[in-house]
C-alpha cells in the first residue's frame, strides 16, 4: 500500500469545509462527495468544533493538528492513483456545529483557505426535523431524562440539544460570517438574541456556498443540474457529481414515538410564531 503523505502541521491542506446547519441535508452531501473521484474527506461527522472553538492560539494549534490527523486519515482510508492525489484531489471535512462557533470560524480563517458550505431550510421546518430527530435518538439511546416540552425551548436558556427557536434563527448566524454589512439595528438585534459571547464578526476572505435543503431533493431535472454544476465549480471539480435524485437520503427514520410533533397542528401556532 502507498505510504500517506506527510502533511505540513504549518500549513495544513484543507480546500473545504461544511459548517452547517444541521439537520439541512449535511450527511446526505458527505455522502455525495465521498463518492466523488476527486474528493477525500473523512466518512463521518467531525465533531470537533469545541475543540478549535477554544482562546485564539490555542485554537488554532488545535485546529492545524485536527486537520492534519483528519488528512492522514483520509490517505489511510482511501487509497487513489498518485496523479490524481497530486494535484487535482480536494480535501474537506464535515462538522455541521461551526457555523454556530464564530470563534472556530475566525481560528479557520486564520490557518486555512478552506471555502465553507452551509446549508438552510425554513426555520419551522428545522425546529420540527431536529427535534423528532432528538427525540428518535433518546429513544435509541435508552434515556432516562425527561424530554421536554417544545413550548419551552425558546431561548438560548432553554435549548435541548441545539434545539430551540433561537438555534433556528439562522441570519444572526450567517451575519457573523461578515460578507454583508450591518447597520446598527441590526447588530443590535444580533446581540439582543444570542450571547454576547457567542457573537463574533468574522470578516475574512472565505468564500461561502449557501444552499437550501430543498436544492438537493428538487424534482426538477434542470433546477438540480444546474445546482449541481455551481456546487462542482465552487469546488472547483473537473468531474461531475452523479445525480442527486440516484442517491439515498440517510437519516430517514422510519420509526414514529409518540413524542413526535407536527409543528402545523393548531397547538403549536405559538411556537411558530416564536
Amino acid at each position: 500500500p502507498r505510504k500517506p503523505k506527510q502533511i505540513d502541521v504549518e500549513e495544513p491542506q484543507l480546500d473545504f469545509a461544511v459548517i452547517g446547519f444541521e439537520k439541512t441535508g449535511t450527511t446526505f452531501l458527505l455522502e455525495v462527495f465521498g463518492n466523488h473521484p476527486e474528493i477525500n474527506m473523512p466518512v463521518k461527522h467531525s465533531p470537533d468544533a469545541a475543540k478549535i472553538c477554544v482562546r485564539k492560539e490555542e485554537g488554532k494549534e488545535t485546529l492545524k493538528r485536527w486537520i492534519q490527523r483528519q488528512q492522514q486519515q483520509q490517505e489511510q482510508r482511501q487509497l487513489v492513483e498518485e496523479a490524481t492525489t497530486s494535484n487535482s484531489m480536494k480535501y474537506g471535512v464535515k462538522c455541521s456545529e461551526m457555523i454556530r462557533k464564530p470563534l472556530g470560524i475566525e481560528n479557520w480563517a486564520d490557518v486555512s483557505s478552506a471555502n465553507l458550505i452551509v446549508g438552510v431550510r425554513h426555520p419551522i421546518d428545522w425546529f420540527q426535523s431536529n427535534y423528532n430527530y432528538r427525540v428518535m435518538l433518546h429513544h435509541k439511546d435508552k434515556s432516562t431524562s425527561n424530554i421536554p416540552s417544545p413550548h419551552k425551548l425558546t431561548d438560548h436558556h432553554n435549548c435541548w440539544h441545539g434545539v430551540s427557536t433561537i438555534a433556528a434563527q439562522f441570519d444572526k448566524y450567517l451575519q457573523q460570517l461578515g460578507k454583508t454589512p450591518l447597520d446598527r439595528d441590526e447588530l443590535s438585534n444580533l446581540l439582543d438574541t444570542l450571547p454576547t459571547s457567542d457573537v463574533r464578526i468574522n470578516h475574512n476572505p472565505l468564500k461561502v456556498f449557501i444552499y437550501t435543503i430543498e436544492q438537493l431533493e428538487d424534482t426538477n431535472t434542470t433546477r438540480r443540474s444546474h445546482f449541481e454544476r455551481d456546487l462542482q465549480h465552487f469546488l472547483g471539480l473537473t468531474s461531475p457529481f452523479d445525480d442527486f435524485s440516484s442517491q439515498a437520503k440517510s437519516n430517514v427514520n422510519k420509526v414514529t414515538y409518540p413524542e413526535y410533533i407536527d409543528i402545523c397542528q393548531p397547538e403549536f401556532d405559538s411556537l411558530r410564531k416564536s
